[in-house]
């Protein structure tokens, strides 16, 4: 630790800024940096170190490093917490993995990485949906109220991932009655945007769609470094526009992704992928700008969907069975892709009762529209 504070020192000095400067830009006292520079002070608080390495390193690689450096280093209960709920903003799963194996021994921070482990396994796609749902099933985990917000985050998320919208609701409900308890205001904050980013899908998919967008136009503005999040929110945003400006949905889509790429997060990462099949979706179920889809970077289920509407309808259909064998389930999408392929007006209904049953009514939406422009035609 000492070895880095030596060198915030020198790129305070590199940089030209006295401690009183820093205090200016940062609001962290100037005895606070002295005294864990000159090493008065084992370790600083890592919020602290944060708003000072987001002063000093504006290079965003080299300030990652340094942070990720900063993180390994701590041994303080506290500090350790900070970081992992911090590195899951930002989707630094690998350095979470790194602090619960260096940390494994630490009786008080067991019922912290019990949660955060079984988080990372979504995070990784190492495991997700159902299987997650019935591992967590199988685990008792501690009544402290940031376990409980993690616990019922990653149940919500997991509803999620089967397709199950409205059995978030309940566990979104704990989860903000929890972070309510939540004491130390940088903990509440880490969690709370990303509540809030899961929370505005929640309203997305109920149609609630101004509140939507209020929620992640509070998250964009949140001081808090939290790129995964963010560019979650501007996603979200373009998603609201699906249905009722293609081109204003487009923007923020395309935004969400640069973000990701201007923050250093791989094109092979979960989000990625995410964005880029959402983006896809927009540009087939509209049929434009088909040219501009990133086949190498979209879910397959996106892919065959491409296929079936422009491209070879069996093979098209094929890919929807291998799927089918492959997650043992039919999502509401899937249905629907199917369906608008085969000009199935029957199939189009069960699609349409499926996004509803779940409580997607936002992408209902997209089913609705197909069945008004059949009913055009046959009429």
């Amino acid at each position: 630790m000492k070895e880095l504070m030596k060198r915030i020192k020198k790129q305070a000095e590199k940089r030209e800024m006295t401690f009183p400067d820093i205090q200016r830009k940062t609001g962290v006292d100037r005895v606070v940096i002295t005294d864990a520079v000159t090493g008065n002070t084992a370790e600083m608080k890592f919020d602290n170190f944060l708003l000072i390495a987001s002063v000093l390193f504006e290079d965003m690689e080299e300030r990652k490093e340094i942070l990720n450096e900063f993180i390994l280093l701590c041994t303080g209960d506290l500090n350790i917490r900070k970081a992992l709920c911090y590195c899951q903003g930002i989707g630094e799963y690998q350095i979470i993995d790194k602090l619960i194996e260096k940390h494994q021994k630490n009786k008080q921070l067991k019922k912290y990485f019990k949660i955060y482990k079984l988080f990372n396994y979504r995070n990784q796609n190492i495991k997700r949906g159902q299987p997650l749902i019935d591992e967590m099933d199988n685990v008792v985990f501690a009544n402290d109220s940031e376990v409980q917000v993690l616990v019922n985050m990653l149940y919500s998320f997991s509803m999620y991932d089967v397709f199950n919208y409205r059995a978030m609701l309940p566990y979104s409900d704990k989860v903000e009655k929890n972070l309510a308890l939540i004491k130390n205001a940088f903990l509440k904050s880490c969690h709370e945007i990303h509540y809030n980013v899961r929370s505005a899908y929640i309203n997305l998919f109920n149609e609630d769609l101004t509140e939507c967008r209020v929620k992640c136009e509070a998250i964009l503005k949140s001081d808090l470094e939290a790129p995964i999040i963010k560019a979650t929110a501007l996603c979200c945003v373009g998603e609201s526009y699906i249905f009722t400006d293609v081109l204003k949905a487009e923007k923020y889509l395309l935004e969400s992704i640069n973000y990701l790429e201007e923050n250093g997060i791989s094109k092979k990462s979960r989000k990625y992928k995410s964005f880029q099949s959402t983006l896809a979706f927009l540009y087939i179920d509209n049929g434009f700008n088909l040219d501009k889809i990133d086949f190498t970077c979209i879910d397959l289920s996106e892919i065959a969907y491409y296929e079936g509407l422009y491209g070879d309808k069996k093979k098209a259909l094929k890919m929807f069975e291998e799927l089918f064998k492959e997650r043992n389930f039919v999502s509401p999408f899937i249905m629907y892709y199917i369906s608008r392929i085969n000009n199935d007006i029957l199939g189009l209904r069960e699609a349409l009762k499926r996004f509803e049953r779940v409580g997607n009514y936002h992408y209902a939406s997209a089913v609705k529209q197909v069945l008004a422009k059949i009913g055009e035609r046959v009429g």
